[in-house]
C-alpha cells in the first residue's frame, strides 16, 4: 500500500514541476484550464478488502460518488456496508449494517495546464449509519465469586459523526482516476438502543474511542459534462 502512495506522491510532485514549466498561457487557455473537469464520477474503495485481510473478523464494502463542479469544488458521497463477527475470550458480537457520508472537497491544486485534473483535495463528511447488532455472549471477570457470562439480545442502532479530509487524486488514464485520503472521525451521537452500545460503527470504526483515523484507497471513473480538450 505505501508503494501506491508513494506513486501516487511522486505523481503530483511530477505534475507541480510541470505545470510551473507552462505557466506562460494565454488568457483564454487559462480560463479553460481553470474550469477543471466538470462532471460525475463513480468509483469503489478498495480499503475495506485490504482492512479484511488483517483483521479478518470485519468485512464491508464501500462505493462513492463525485460532482465535480469546476477546479475548487466538488461534492462527494459515500456509500458502504460492513459486518463484524467477533469471537474471542470475553466476548462474541455481532453486527450488520449501512453507512452513509456526504460532503464537500475543496481542491487545493493550482496549475496552468489545460487537461491536468489532479486534486490535492481538503474535505468534510457528515457521515451516520444503522446497524442491527447483539452479543451472544460477554464475559464479567470476578476473582472473589468467579467470572460470569451473560448475553445481550439483538438491537437496532443508529450513529452519526464528522470526519476532515485530506487527499490526493489523479487521473492515470482519460477519465480513470486512483486517490487516497486521511480521515479524522470524530463522534457527534451514538444510539445506545435499549441495552448497549456499539462494539463498532459502520463507517466509523471502534466505538470505545470518540476519535480516530480513517483511510480511503478509491478508484473512479469519471464522465464528464463538457468535452475535452
Amino acid at each position: 500500500m505505501l508503494k501506491y502512495i508513494l506513486s501516487l506522491s511522486l505523481l503530483f510532485l511530477a505534475a507541480v514541476a510541470f505545470a510551473q514549466q507552462n505557466s506562460d498561457l494565454t488568457e483564454e487557455e487559462k480560463k479553460l484550464a481553470n474550469k477543471g473537469n466538470p462532471g460525475l464520477s463513480v468509483g469503489i474503495d478498495l480499503a475495506p478488502f485490504i482492512n479484511h485481510i488483517f483483521s479478518d473478523e470485519r468485512f464491508g464494502v464501500e462505493a462513492n460518488a463525485r460532482y465535480t463542479i469546476n477546479r475548487k469544488w466538488q461534492i462527494a458521497a459515500e456509500l458502504g456496508y460492513e459486518n463484524v463477527d467477533l469471537d474471542n475470550s470475553k466476548m462474541t458480537y455481532n453486527s450488520d449494517g449501512s453507512f452513509l457520508r456526504a460532503g464537500v472537497d475543496y481542491n487545493l491544486f493550482r496549475v496552468d495546464e489545460i487537461g491536468n485534473n489532479d486534486n490535492i483535495l481538503l474535505g468534510f463528511r457528515y457521515g451516520v449509519a444503522v446497524q442491527e447488532h447483539s452479543c451472544p455472549r460477554y464475559t464479567v471477570t470476578e476473582e472473589y465469586w468467579g467470572d460470569v457470562t451473560k448475553s445481550l439480545g439483538s438491537t437496532t442502532v443508529g450513529s452519526q459523526w464528522a470526519e476532515f479530509v485530506f487527499g490526493l487524486r489523479s487521473e492515470i488514464l482519460k477519465n480513470f482516476y486512483m486517490g487516497w485520503s486521511v480521515r479524522f472521525r470524530t463522534i457527534v451521537n451514538v444510539g445506545s438502543g435499549d441495552e448497549f452500545e456499539p462494539y463498532s460503527i459502520p463507517g466509523y470504526g471502534r466505538r470505545d474511542r470518540t476519535t480516530n483515523m480513517g483511510f480511503t484507497y478509491t478508484l473512479e471513473y469519471h464522465i464528464p459534462f463538457s468535452k475535452r480538450r
